[in-house]
Formats: C-alpha cells, sequence, structure tokens
C-alpha cells in the first residue's frame, strides 16, 4: 500500500521546504555579515528583523511559516496510518503560525504598543523553538518504523536531539552565549528540516519510478 504519500501534495510541500530552509540559511546567514554593529555571538537573531536588512530577513520567517503549515500536513498524509501522529501534526502547523507573528512584533519597537509585542514575541519564539524540537523527536521516531521514510533515521534522530539538547542548555546555563547557541539551535532545526523534505521527496521519488 503507498497510503498518502503518492498524494500529487507531497512533492511540492517538501519542495517548498527545500525552498525555505535555503532562503532562511542564506539570508540569516548572510545578516551576520552585514549588519557589522551587532555582535552575532551575543545577540539573538530576532535582532535582525529590523534595522537594516530587515525586511529580508522577516521574508525568511513569512516563507517559512508558510512552508512549515503544508510540511505539517504533508508529512502527515506521508505517514502511514498506524503510524501518523495528530500531535505532530500540530506541532509543526503551529510554529508555521507563529513565525510570522514573531517577525511581525518586532515592528512595533519605539511604538506605544511594545512592550505587548514584547511579550508577544518572546511567547511565540519560545512556543516555536518547543514545538520544534518536540515535533522533530516525535516524527523522527515514527519514521524510523517506516521503510520508506526512515531512510538516514539515524542523522535524523540525531539532528533532532542535538537540537533539543542546545535549547535545554540555553535554558540552565543562561550564561552560555544567548545569539550563539540560538543560532546553534536554528542551523540545527535547518538541517533537520531538510533532512525531512529529502525523505519525502526519496519516498514519493521511488513510486513514481514503480509507476
Amino acid at each position: 500500500m503507498t497510503y498518502g504519500i503518492a498524494s500529487p501534495a507531497v512533492r511540492p510541500a517538501a519542495h517548498l521546504m527545500i525552498v525555505a530552509v535555503f532562503a532562511f540559511a542564506v539570508v540569516c546567514g548572510a545578516a551576520q555579515f552585514w549588519r557589522a554593529d551587532l555582535d552575532p555571538v551575543a545577540v539573538p537573531l530576532s535582532i535582525y528583523l529590523t534595522g537594516s536588512g530587515g525586511a529580508y530577513v522577516r521574508m525568511t520567517y513569512y516563507l517559512m511559516g508558510v512552508a512549515l503549515l503544508f510540511f505539517a500536513l504533508s508529512t502527515y498524509r506521508a505517514t502511514p496510518p498506524p503510524l501518523r501522529s495528530g500531535l505532530a501534526l500540530v506541532l509543526f502547523a503551529v510554529p508555521g503560525v507563529l513565525l510570522p507573528v514573531v517577525a511581525a512584533t518586532e515592528l512595533f519597537k519605539g511604538t506605544a504598543h511594545e512592550n505587548l509585542a514584547g511579550l508577544i514575541h518572546g511567547l511565540a519564539a519560545q512556543s516555536t523553538f518547543l514545538m520544534l524540537s518536540f515535533g522533530m523527536l516525535l516524527l523522527s521516531s515514527r519514521w524510523r518504523r517506516d521503510a520508506r521514510l526512515g531512510i538516514s533515521r539515524f542523522a535524523g534522530r540525531m539532528l533532532a536531539w542535538l537540537a533539543t539538547i542546545v535549547l535545554w542548555l540555553q535554558m540552565f546555563l543562561p550564561k552560555l552565549p544567548h545569539g550563539l547557541m540560538q543560532k546553534l539551535a536554528i542551523v540545527l532545526i535547518l538541517l533537520w528540516l531538510g533532512w525531512a523534505a529529502r525523505q519525502l521527496l526519496r519516498a514519493t521519488q521511488r513510486l513514481r519510478g514503480r509507476a
């Protein structure tokens, strides 16, 4: 049986995620150099959402938000029914809604709503990190039991655990450089999302080859 992995929406969603990962990595990586006024080790990525080139960084947040929504639906459809998880779908879909909020709230700096926007920004950002880390762990554990989606499953589980460990280190060791640790977690999450999108493409390619 091919389950939902034969859905025509799976491959476009996987391609969209790869584009979003590439755009996010290139733009946010380049921002570390063009914002010479900022210390990349000390400041988190959210500081780059405003100021010089901030519009480009915000666009990658919006793009990743859309990609996560389609990714959540496509991974649910692609996973065999006995292994599907509604929780995993939520853990990826909600960050897809929250990421644009994270970006947009930074635009309220210097306004009368700055404090409220800052509170919403912090809650949305932390929720996004936590949900993605748990979603990565959950989906990796489900896919390792599927021969089609479990290729290079060790890499997927390792990236998911490393990202989770980095996030918890930030919480329990606040003296670590905040900007560096956050960006390390983001890099690991991007690598995992790229890995997961590649798994979807490999599985659907094999089905197309049999057709």
